[in-house]
């Protein structure tokens, strides 16, 4: 009789480590596939800023280069007089311009 209870017992606890073996695994893989998910998507978000940052830096180098053409040209007038008429508006006196307005 005493046999059959060290039986039973034992029966009911290797039931119970095994569930909870299982469970242990379960919950395992359930946080790996959590960690996976959550670094691929961290990984996109750099990817997409990596991107923008290398288009940044391409303008600048441009707008640099530009800088450094200007820099370089000995005719520093005409540099002057494009300065004045495209961003301040100057103009010849004996030059007349016409602005568009639109009727919005």
């Amino acid at each position: 009789m005493a046999d059959k209870k060290k039986k039973r017992s034992k029966g009911k606890k290797s039931v119970l480590i095994t569930i909870m073996g299982v469970f242990a695994v379960i919950c395992l893989t359930g946080y790996a596939l959590w960690t996976i998910i959550a670094q691929q998507t961290e990984i996109a978000q750099l990817e997409k800023e990596t991107d923008e940052l290398s288009e940044k830096i391409t303008v600048a180098k441009q707008q640099n280069d530009e800088y450094t053409r200007l820099l370089s040209e000995n005719d520093e007038d005409t540099y002057m007089e494009q300065i004045a008429i495209g961003k301040l508006g100057y103009a010849y006196p004996d030059e007349k311009r016409f602005f568009i307005i639109s009727g919005d």
